[in-house]
């Protein structure tokens, strides 16, 4: 810009332009500079930039709007430190090798400048942030970074006695904090000892090499970035693979206070290892006693993994795992990660199985499947369990039911309806399907009110998984007609959930009828997935006399769902060992029509379901010789030949053979 600061009518349009969903463009560094020159100079028409930048949620505003606050800290430190205060999200705004470094300026530059109020009150936000990333299982072992960072940016007169006391406990954990991040670099971090380099060490040097790199900061090694203590422990479990007696021993040897990594990586290691469990168990009591925190999943995920039974004092680990393990990544299904996302892509399974209370409920469930006699040792256990307060926890608590419900269904069924359900999101997770589906026949009385409950919810994906519910419990209890009344007369995602039952359950005799008068109310459902869905009942037809299923059949040629989606129809005749029915003639005329139409239109081109079209024409005339069908599979063959959408030519040559 020269040296003339630049006006706003001439900035602001630049500045605008760089708005983007994740991030800035190159030049966002200068921008974000000139913003605080003029906060800096004085310039007067900054409020209306503000205004606008703070409507702007991304991560590119927010280093903008830094920026501008940093540059006029003396005139907008309060509406700064407030703004923090509000939106925490914002300090998550720096580089790469300095995540929070633009929130580190800013508070530098304001809190001076605030009201004492202000400032405790920014301090107080800060001493209880964490990061997203450090709530998570492969980030636990840095929580509190993020805090170090901003607390370092407070000065330390400023700061209260509580939080320089919580500064030094920090800076006792990690050393440092965020430094001003230095030039952009792109490098793979690599082990501070080679892999080949661990080939002839002995117990004694590995021992020393622990000891050494304890720490997770990475060095510089001829002119190269080298990992520490977490990129070693990989390298560790990698020699655990290939001799995990040897190591496993080694393991017990391990100080106390070495880095949690390295006994991680031993466990992971172990699980599949040829060892004698108990060789296995030592290993799980040493990191039980110094390292259950960071090593608690990989305890339990071996422990659920052993076939011989638990000792007492394994089982008392498995307990503590389960119930009193403090998950920092508990709910992260919930945590947003920007452009709408969550964490985890919001799957609060998946969530569950990747904390250590999920994972030791998991592994529970896997020892009772293959004992029953674990129902009874765990039973203080599973009674605390079904009241944990997190939901991914809890739909991993499901599955445990589901695994006791294998031997006693009614232990199973009683341990559900005490179960903490307060989440409605919880309810359309797989362990809970596959618990309500299995204990619906002898248990509907008591599931219907959750039932009810989810058809009504305001969680569509809730809704659908109730209204499918309801479909199966009307396939075997009569009372349960009015459930699938309700969702009939829902929205599309309820009739989705019944449309679904009725796909899937077109095949089953007892069940047919009600799937068949289902089916052809909807195959002209308003919503496409609700079509989409219908038509794939044939796939389970597959295997079945087709002649019998002519009247479905027909009104599904009939129906908006084969105008848009005819491919499982087609495949399912195409498949059919036995005679084809008559009707194929039907199916195929109307897939001509559509696709003479479409083509007309240019709006596609020929596809491979023209070739079975083909197929399925000739095959129908050579099994209906002198029948009604005879002569409309002629018409068929004579108007493929006239409209050239197949080579009909080649289909008589093979018919003939």
């Amino acid at each position: 810009f020269g040296d003339t600061p630049p006006r706003r009518d001439t900035v602001w349009p630049t500045l605008t332009k760089t708005h983007h969903p994740r991030g800035g463009e190159a030049c966002l560094p200068e921008l974000a500079g000139a913003l605080a020159t003029l906060a800096r100079e004085g310039a007067t028409d900054l409020r209306d930039v503000i205004a606008d930048l703070r409507r702007r949620d991304t991560h590119v505003a927010n280093h903008l709007l830094l920026a501008l606050y940093t540059g006029g800290a003396a005139r907008y430190a309060d509406e700064a430190a407030a703004l923090l205060c509000d939106e925490p999200w914002r300090f998550e705004c720096g580089f790469s090798d300095s995540p929070h470094w633009c929130a580190m300026e800013a508070i530098r530059a304001v809190v001076p400048h605030c009201t004492a109020d202000n400032r405790e009150r920014l301090e107080r936000v800060i001493l209880h942030y964490v990061h997203p990333y450090e709530r998570t299982k492969d980030g636990y072992k840095r929580i509190g970074w993020s805090r170090f960072a901003l607390l370092s940016a407070i000065p330390p007169d400023l700061r209260s006695a509580r939080a320089n006391a919580h500064f030094e406990e920090l800076k006792r954990k990690f050393g440092k904090p965020q430094g001003e991040p230095r030039t952009m670099a792109a490098s793979w971090v690599g082990p501070p000892i080679k892999k080949t380099a661990t080939d002839k060490m002995t117990d004694d040097q590995w021992l020393r090499a622990i000891e050494k790199y304890r720490s997770e900061d990475w060095g510089r090694l001829q002119n190269k970035v080298t990992g520490g203590a977490e990129q070693l422990a990989q390298v560790f479990g990698e020699r655990v693979k290939e001799e995990p007696e040897r190591f496993a021993r080694l393991s017990l040897r391990f100080p106390a206070d070495a880095n949690p990594a390295y006994l991680d990586w031993m466990l992971l290691a172990l699980k599949e290892a040829p060892i004698a469990s108990d060789l296995k168990l030592q290993v799980c009591r040493k990191a039980f006693a110094e390292s259950r925190g960071p090593c608690g999943w990989s305890i339990a995920d071996i422990l659920g993994n052993m076939e011989d039974p638990l000792p007492d004092d394994a089982v008392r680990m498995l307990h503590q795992l389960a119930t009193e393990h403090e998950d920092s990544a508990s709910e992260a299904w919930q945590e947003d990660t920007g452009g709408g996302k969550t964490y985890r892509s919001g799957d609060i399974l998946d969530n569950g199985l990747n904390t250590t209370r999920g994972k030791a409920a998991d592994a529970i469930g896997d020892l009772i499947l293959s004992d029953a006699a674990c129902i009874e040792r765990f039973r203080p256990t599973l009674d605390r369990m079904i009241r944990d307060r997190s939901a991914a926890v809890l739909s991993c608590v499901v599955g445990t039911l589901g695994a006791i419900s294998s031997h006693d269904p009614a232990l199973g069924m009683l341990l559900f309806r005490g179960m903490n359900l307060s989440e409605d999101r919880l309810l359309a997770t797989h362990h809970v399907y596959d618990f309500i589906k299995g204990h619906l026949r002898d248990g509907f009385p008591e599931l219907r009110p959750i039932i009810e409950r989810m058809l009504r919810s305001s969680e569509p994906e809730v809704r659908e998984a109730g209204a499918h519910f309801a479909g199966i419990a009307n396939l075997i209890h009569e009372d349960a007609a009015d459930l699938v009344d309700e969702a009939l007369r829902g929205n599309a995602r309820q009739r989705l959930g019944v449309a679904q039952v009725a796909a899937a359950y077109i095949a089953v005799p007892e069940c047919r009828a009600w799937c068949e008068s289902t089916l052809d109310a909807l195959f002209d459902d308003d919503d496409p997935e609700v079509r989409r869905e219908t038509a794939s009942c044939f796939r389970q037809l597959q295997d079945e006399t087709l002649d019998d299923y002519g009247d479905l059949i027909a009104t599904f040629c009939d129906s908006k769902a084969f105008e848009e989606d005819s491919s499982w129809i087609l495949h399912t005749l195409e498949v059919s060992p036995g005679r084809l029915p008559g009707m194929t003639c039907e199916v195929c005329e109307k897939f001509l029509d559509r696709f003479a139409d479409e083509a007309l239109n240019n709006q596609i081109h020929p596809t491979g379901d023209t070739d079975i079209v083909a197929k399925l024409i000739f095959r129908t005339y050579q099994q209906h010789q002198n029948d009604e069908w005879t002569s409309r599979s002629l018409d068929l063959i004579d108007r493929l030949c006239l409209e050239r959408i197949h080579d009909a030519g080649r289909e008589f040559e093979q018919f003939e053979r």
